[in-house]
């Protein structure tokens, strides 16, 4: 494609294509803001409802009639949808009708091109400035076949790029099956030759504490970690990095309770008890009330064992069903696990390890090709959208 003038601009370092115009984001599509579900209509509708993370079925008046281009508003704002039939669109979505004659999916594309995100603010929930972000000069292609060629050559591209993150996302969730399935045979190989007990009667149960007043505002003066719930979402086995140190005087005057080293850290309540992690305690440190610590007696158990062990559960099986999810010290009680003398312990740890490293470098090389298939539709949209494809 031949190049036309280019344009002085900061934010604009590429020269304009031929048959391309610089535009307010306005004069290319309108965005509009979703409504609020309406109560009476939650149980009802056979239409498609859509909310940042995707399309449902309910039905209301404010029906809007496709076709139509939709990303979120606020909380996850990136993803976007090019929906053909009717749908209602929430509050938590901008969508897109009035695309001001363009061709409705090049808009599609010219939406995922974007980093949304730049226009967004609010620290607690992320939402997209309507303002700005139509203030914004964009580049397109003045002429409708030239935006059509552009959206059917990037369907050709995306549907073999996307066929293949879906077979690499199906070898995950297959190479997980195949770790829990291997974590539960090794366990239950162990109970039809072992005793198995209560693991409250092999464990100390340490329940986390209230958040000391003076770590609510952030605290940092000593060696001491203190962890909160939200720090178990690292991508470790270990708790590491803690936001909040304190040192032996403040555990002194505000009475904090300190917990051992060893202990395997488990959500306790809350959400993060559906996210099923486990975490290791490097050093006695004390975590918020969000959190439960399990020490193994350790005349009768390794720590590494009871970590093992712990693999093979899933804590959404063990929660109470009420409104804030909820593991207390009754569902412990009912895990039971296989007496192992202590010197097949680390036998069974090293089989336990072995198994999850190669579901690990399984899991590691998959999600490197799939970072390497995002990153090239990545640069295809680059290249289309500077009329270079």
């Amino acid at each position: 494609m031949s190049i036309g003038g280019k344009i002085s601009m900061e934010r604009i370092d590429f020269n304009t294509p031929k048959g391309w115009s610089w535009k307010k984001f306005q004069d290319v599509c309108v965005l509009k803001r979703g409504y609020d579900l309406p109560t009476q209509v939650r149980s009802t509708g056979n239409f498609p409802l859509y909310s940042a993370n995707g399309v449902t079925d309910y039905i209301d008046q404010y029906k809007v009639h496709g076709p139509g281009v939709v990303t979120g508003r606020s909380g996850t704002i990136g993803k976007v949808h090019f929906i053909e039939g009717d749908y209602w669109p929430l509050n938590t979505a901008l969508y897109v009708q009035k695309f001001n004659g363009n061709y409705p999916r090049f808009i599609k594309y010219f939406l995922e091109s974007f980093d949304l995100t730049r226009f967004a603010s609010g620290a607690a929930v992320p939402t997209l400035n309507r303002n700005s972000l139509s203030a914004e000069l964009v580049c397109v292609p003045d002429s409708l076949d030239e935006q059509k060629r552009i959206a059917e050559k990037l369907d050709a591209l995306f549907t073999s790029i996307d066929s293949a993150i879906g077979h690499l996302q199906d070898s995950i969730t297959l190479a997980d099956t195949l770790l829990k399935n291997g974590l539960a045979e090794i366990f239950e190989g162990l109970k039809d030759r072992y005793e198995v007990v209560p693991l409250s009667s092999v464990v100390k149960i340490n329940s986390g504490i209230a958040l000391p007043k003076p770590f609510k505002n952030g605290f940092s003066d000593g060696d001491i970690a203190f962890f909160k719930v939200a720090q178990m979402n690292n991508h470790h086995e270990n708790m590491v990095k803690p936001e909040i140190t304190f040192n032996e005087k403040v555990a002194k005057e505000y009475k904090i309770k300190l917990f051992p080293k060893g202990s395997t850290l488990i959500p306790k309540r809350g959400g993060a008890i559906l996210t099923n992690k486990k975490r290791i305690l490097l050093e006695d440190a004390s975590y918020d009330s969000n959190i439960m610590g399990l020490k193994a007696d350790e005349s009768k158990l390794s720590d590494d064992y009871l970590f093992a062990f712990m693999r093979t559960i899933h804590l959404a099986n063990f929660v109470d069903a009420s409104t804030i999810p909820q593991v207390n010290n009754k569902h412990i009680d009912q895990m039971q696990i296989p007496l192992v003398g202590l010197a097949e312990q680390k036998d069974v740890v090293s089989r336990v390890n072995m198994l999850v490293k190669k579901v690990e470098t399984m899991n590691y090389e998959i999600q490197s090709q799939l970072n390497d298939l995002l990153a090239l539709k990545k640069s295809i949209l680059d290249y289309a959208f500077k009329g270079e494809l």
